[in-house]
């Protein structure tokens, strides 16, 4: 079966503790190409994304909001999200 080049994932994952997990990566030739992980419990918003924005960032163009916070981040992809989601106490 061939793939198509060029394929997004689009999904939500509702998480225990009432958390949100909106999901999007895009893929070329099966490589990640471009991500955003937004997680969402009560008024704490957590997004993880590439958007190549923030330059002032060591880590550009890979970057994480906490709330209106923009800090360093890696380059990520879900399962990682997930580590760093359980990593976090109360989420």
């Amino acid at each position: 079966m061939k793939l198509p080049n060029d394929e997004k994932l689009i999904a939500i994952a509702y998480l225990a503790g009432s958390s949100v997990l909106h999901i999007r990566e895009r893929y070329k030739e099966g490589e990640l190409i471009k991500y955003s992980y937004h997680l969402m419990k009560g008024d704490k918003v957590i997004r993880w994304d590439n958007v190549p924005h923030h330059r002032e960032i060591s880590t550009y163009p890979h970057h994480k909001h906490e709330n209106d916070e923009i800090m360093e981040s890696g380059n990520m992809d879900v399962g990682m999200v997930l580590e760093e989601i359980e990593a976090i106490s109360g989420m």
